[in-house]
């Protein structure tokens, strides 16, 4: 008995200390990817550009906006383009430039153009797929221009600009102003019967009163894997409502007394429910919505007369059955898309 116990805590001992050769990395060993673009360029050829992180610690680098020359913005990012036949070639090809395997642990969103949206996603997914490295949580986005413009583009606020796109990310999609999809979802949103996906957009911000270079602009719409049309920010909450999405934010309408009247959101849920009738199904979409009375230029007093409450209450249901509409009809006779995945509920 003794031996066999013996015998027992070698083995263990033994598969204990047993290294993972070869999996051990360093990281001045690796190009550390915060973000990344994808272009469609001449002659059908593929670009990625990407932010690689600067390991050396002892100064940050600095990085010419496009504001001017003159304007120099401490980064502690690098910013590198390379070209392939493929997404996959062009990965492939910025790795030998940098004599360095890319790491994309770090990444948390991949931008890409409008060239390369309209011809189709199916060789980037493709791409995408045959990393183990690649998250499949990590964030995909649209821009209307270049995506490498996204990318190598910086910010005083931020060393890492990437950082300056995720957080927009964080505090829009609580609003339901932007949809935040991953590379999976994504994926399995193209590959569903309907076909149908949405990705946020993604612009640089040419307002002059404010020093942020990004905002985030509506929604893009596929069909097929490839981009069939955008809706605004108006249309995007309304979609997002019926995919109850919309957590926060604020409601400005005007009143039958063309007063102003703001509600803040401060919590809603939807459900839709397929009802079939004769030879259709009609979908039935219930929104909840609380919200706080925020501002009113409008002389009513609640606390003298209750009914004001509930006028205000209509009020706030017509302006969110609104945005409800502005989505639907752009869904039904614009984009003819299942942006709402009416499809996979009724399934």
């Amino acid at each position: 008995m003794k031996k066999l116990i013996t015998i027992f805590m070698i083995l263990i001992t033994t598969i204990s200390s047993t290294g993972c050769k070869g999996i051990k990395q360093e990281v001045e060993t690796l190009a550390v990817v915060m973000a990344s673009g994808f272009d469609l360029i001449e002659d059908n050829t593929y670009m990625i550009t990407v932010q690689i992180l600067n390991s050396q610690k002892e100064s940050s680098s600095k990085m010419t906006s496009q504001k001017g020359v003159s304007e120099q913005v401490q980064t502690d990012v690098l910013v590198y383009s390379a070209t392939g036949i493929s997404p996959f070639d062009a990965i492939k090809n910025i790795s030998t430039i940098l004599g360095k395997p890319l790491f994309w642990g770090h990444s948390e969103f991949t931008v890409l153009g409008q060239e390369l949206a309209e011809a189709g996603l199916s060789l980037y997914i493709d791409a995408s797929l045959r990393s183990a490295l690649v998250r499949p949580n990590a964030h995909l986005l649209v821009t209307k221009g270049r995506a490498s413009n996204i990318i190598s583009n910086v910010t005083k606020d931020y060393k890492i600009p990437a950082d300056a796109i995720a957080n927009l990310m964080k505090t829009q999609e609580i609003t339901g102003l932007f949809p935040v999809v991953s590379r999976l979802d994504c994926i399995n949103a193209l590959s569903s019967k309907t076909g149908t996906s949405i990705l946020g957009v993604v612009e640089m911000n040419n307002m002059q009163y404010t020093d942020a270079k990004f905002k985030m602009a509506g929604t893009a719409v596929f069909k097929k894997n490839k981009l069939i049309g955008y809706l605004d920010a108006n249309e995007t909450r309304g979609m997002q409502w019926i995919r109850g999405k919309v957590k926060t934010g604020n409601i400005s309408v005007l009143d039958q007394a063309n007063e102003i009247v703001t509600f803040e959101i401060l919590k809603a849920s939807s459900k839709v429910k397929p009802i079939l009738k004769d030879d259709s199904v009609i979908m039935q979409i219930s929104i909840n919505a609380k919200g706080n009375l925020k501002e009113m230029t409008a002389n009513l007093n609640p606390m003298e007369n209750y009914k004001v409450m509930d006028e205000l209450n209509e009020v706030q249901e017509k302006a969110i059955k609104k945005e409800i509409q502005l989505a639907l009809n752009a869904a039904q006779k614009e984009l003819n898309a299942d942006i709402f995945d009416f499809g996979g509920i009724i399934y």
